[in-house]
């Protein structure tokens, strides 16, 4: 394909080829995964928010500005996992320089990368390089993209520069030269412009698993529950409203056209806002009892270019099935937690945690499960608690996203950690300063983990062999044994003054026996004979132990 300019049915399919290619090789990104766990995850978030992206997509014929617009839209919400939030980021930077734009030309693609890796790089607190972000980076930095060349001679070059960068990722980041492996989020990006690459060379992705390409990315909605809302149902949610708003020089001046009036109204009149206008366009997503108002009053500034609304009470979502169905009262302040184990998440029940979304290392909870979440809160405030770390750039995504309620995230990276954060909060309601008391108070607790070595890892320049138990303090990997008990002693030993502690508490997990659990229970105990140590069934089908000292 020797074309410099591409229609929006073109960018649509090139996007079909980049999934079709992070598909067949997620498990290869998978693999790269530095913290040796079973099922790393970096493919699977970056395919599944990749999918989302595409699901979002209305209409594949349309201009290039309003495919990709949608996309990143779609990625915004489904991203899982820090790659997951900084691939969305990269292509919400990509749609941004693409705004209102009919076609895309190789001289706007070189454009739209420089705008795709500044956005992703602003998503970011603090930059660490030798990571996709790099790779997003050097890959159009050292690149020269010339107007004469064609889409297949620009993808090449950018391609051929990302790869040198991801081939240099562990000169710039310590554990990956530790560990003898690229960055995966790197990897990850490569091979969807890998993808894109193939689409305009015309070759075929051979290794495409084709039944799980039509699961991912098919573009009809999970099946509704029609029996969710019949002739006795009332309307308890309202109606999930989305729409592109063209504003028109027949009805209004558009310059004067104030987005920020727009948005106050709309807030009066229903939920879950979320409002942005990119140059004449304006997006709308709310949830409303009285979508004719939001309808009449939007018609007043334009037309609508996209209109999609649903009954809520029919839409699929485990969570309303998990929390009965039903919008908890407004409340001052809610806690929220991602935990995964049936015996945790019980356990944070009864601890009052409001909502406890189940997910963790193997499947990240989404945006847009956390935004959902948020609604069913209803409260003021709401303090988010992730429990692992792949998982803060996500919280914090969503949290920006909601305008209902103060959604803050305390940054908890294990189980123990919000374990003891709602443990802290017990009698702390009515503290004006809760947030920043509980807050303060997540160095009060060492978090440990014991768990099994999904593949020969390097640990203190060893090499711990895959089936070796491994032991961590607070995600560092400091040592490991071929047993189970006598990795959490070893573990243990390298606490320091471990003996004036009062307070330990454990989570074992699925493969770890009821018999085995209490045996190593009294192994600390005779170790240990001042220290108060809890013993919990968590359930948690990743890691062996999950253990917190409290200081």
């Amino acid at each position: 394909m020797k074309t410099k300019s591409i229609n929006g049915g073109t960018l649509y399919e090139m996007l079909q080829y980049g999934y079709r290619n992070l598909v067949a090789h997620y498990k290869q990104i998978n693999d790269l995964n530095v913290f040796p766990v079973p099922d790393g995850d970096t493919g699977t978030n970056m395919k599944l928010t990749y999918a989302n992206g595409l699901k979002t997509i209305s209409d594949d014929d349309a201009d290039v500005g309003q495919i990709i617009d949608e996309f990143a839209r779609g990625m915004l919400f489904g991203a899982r996992g820090n790659s997951g939030v900084l691939t969305s980021q990269y292509f919400r930077g990509f749609a941004d320089a693409l705004k209102n734009e009919r076609e895309l030309t190789v001289n706007r693609l070189s454009t739209a990368l420089v705008s795709a890796y500044l956005n992703a790089y602003k998503a970011c607190v603090d930059v660490t390089e030798g990571t996709i972000l790099t790779v997003a980076r050097e890959g159009i930095e050292n690149t020269k993209i010339n107007k004469s060349d064609t889409f297949v001679e620009a993808f090449t070059k950018v391609v051929n520069s990302m790869r040198v960068s991801l081939d240099n990722t562990p000169n710039l980041l310590a554990v990956l030269k530790e560990n003898g492996v690229i960055d995966s989020g790197g990897k990850g990006l490569l091979t969807i412009f890998e993808g894109f690459l193939a689409f305009f060379k015309g070759e075929e992705i051979s290794e495409i698993p084709t039944e799980e390409v039509k699961h991912e990315a098919k573009k009809e909605e999970t099946a509704l529950d029609y029996s969710a809302f019949n002739e006795n149902s009332v309307l308890d949610y309202g109606y999930c409203t989305e729409f592109l708003l063209q504003l028109l020089n027949s009805k209004i001046d558009i310059p004067s056209f104030n987005i920020d009036e727009f948005i106050e109204w709309m807030q009066g009149h229903g939920e879950s806002l979320v409002c942005f206008q990119t140059g004449t366009i304006v997006k709308v997503h709310i949830h409303t009892k009285k979508p004719y108002e939001v309808i009449e009053y939007a018609q007043k500034f334009g037309e609508f270019v996209s209109f999609k609304m649903e009954n809520m009470a029919l839409q699929h979502n485990s969570l309303l099935k998990e929390e009965e169905k039903k919008i908890q009262e407004r409340k001052k302040v809610a806690f929220i937690a991602i935990a995964q184990g049936d015996g945790i998440i019980d356990l944070f029940k009864e601890l009052n945690c409001d909502i406890v979304l189940n997910g963790g290392q193997t499947m990240n909870t989404s945006v847009s499960e956390m935004v959902d979440a948020f609604k069913y809160a209803n409260a003021d405030e709401i303090i988010l608690l992730p429990n692992e770390s792949n998982m803060c750039k996500a919280a914090h995504q969503a949290a920006d996203l909601y305008k209902d309620s103060n959604v803050r995230v305390i940054e908890t990276k294990t189980i123990p950690e919000g374990y003891y954060i709602l443990t802290m909060r017990l009698g702390m309601e009515e503290d004006e300063n809760l947030y920043y008391n509980l807050k303060a108070s997540l160095s009060g607790v060492t978090p440990l983990i014991v768990f099994k070595s999904g593949k020969d890892a390097n640990v203190n320049n060893e090499v711990a062999p895959k089936g070796s138990y491994v032991e961590s303090i607070r995600h560092d990997l400091v040592g490991f044994k071929a047993d189970r008990k006598e990795a959490t002693l070893e573990l243990l030993s390298k606490i320091e003054d471990l003996s004036s502690k009062e307070v330990m508490f454990i989570f074992y997990g699925q493969m770890v026996s009821e018999e085995e659990a209490n045996d190593i229970l009294s192994a600390i105990n005779e170790a240990y004979p001042n220290l108060e140590v809890g013993l919990v069934s968590g359930k948690q089908d990743v890691y062996d132990l999950l253990i917190g000292v409290i200081d």
